[in-house]
């Protein structure tokens, strides 16, 4: 194979500018249709840093994953950052049509693949191509892309349930937001009414009041919002929950927005 070099005797690496709409034939096959349980496409990565894979298919029930090797040998799943919904991903359940791109860092892996976790039927094209390119440079911050809303009955305690994000993701959480409604009027205690949280860091825990509250008055009682900042779950894949306890004449709601991540 020739080798190029510049105007100063160093080795060109492959990294040519593309100008004037030239074209590359490349005779490698860069994509693979998977139609079987653990069915696959891999691709060494030789020093890239950002792989990117489209998946597209008509018809297909399956589930299909993202996965890295250091040794070529053990495999284990990483997140996709599907850059249309902006959102991160363990893994892609398809049950019907599908067609979305998505970007996996693989900086420092021997080998990346897409595989077939799950399957019942039908068939999905993927292509793979792999780049030296920064991974995920962005100028705005992520946005929240899941919201979770919650309300109960009258003196019934209510739970804000953020489900275990996937293998390895965590909840980033930009907003969260208690109101209380007075169904009746209400009882009023000097203790107030602790309400807790799981899976943070700390586990924090407001206090609200309860008070002679006449029916029908609405009153918000946590209101944060995190911004560029967003509070991260302690553990990964693991359910985040919210909990405000019954409280006398009184209808909780709550209102979490996030987005996962690793």
């Amino acid at each position: 194979m020739p080798v190029l070099f510049d105007d100063r005797g160093n080795e060109n690496q492959g990294q040519l500018d593309q100008i004037g709409g030239g074209v590359i034939n490349d005779p490698r096959t860069p994509s693979a249709v998977l139609g079987a349980l653990n069915a696959e496409i891999v691709m060494d990565i030789n020093g890239k840093a950002v792989s990117v894979w489209d998946i597209r298919t008509a018809a297909m029930n399956a589930t299909l994953v993202f996965e890295g090797t250091v040794d070529g040998v053990n495999y284990f799943g990483l997140p996709a950052f599907n850059i249309l919904t902006e959102a991160q991903l363990a893994a892609i359940i398809i049950t019907t049509t599908h067609a979305n791109t998505y970007v996996v860092g693989c900086s420092g892996y021997r080998r990346m693949r897409v595989r077939v976790s799950a399957y019942t039927s039908g068939n999905v094209t993927v292509h793979g191509r792999a780049s030296l390119a920064d991974y995920a440079i962005y100028a705005k911050p992520i946005p929240s892309t899941i919201g979770v809303t919650q309300t109960a009955a009258v003196n019934v305690a209510a739970t804000a349930t953020l489900p275990a994000a996937g293998a390895g993701l965590f909840h980033y959480i930009t907003f969260i937001e208690l109101v209380k409604l007075y169904n009746a009027l209400g009882v009023a205690a000097g203790a107030g009414v602790v309400v807790t949280s799981t899976n943070l860091v700390g586990n924090p825990a407001w206090t609200t009041e309860q008070d002679a509250k006449p029916a029908g008055q609405a009153v918000s009682v946590i209101k944060m919002e995190m911004g560029g900042n967003p509070i991260k779950s302690s553990v990964a894949n693991v359910a985040t929950t919210f909990i405000a306890p019954a409280q006398l004449q009184t209808i909780w709601r709550w209102n979490i927005q996030y987005y996962v991540g690793a």
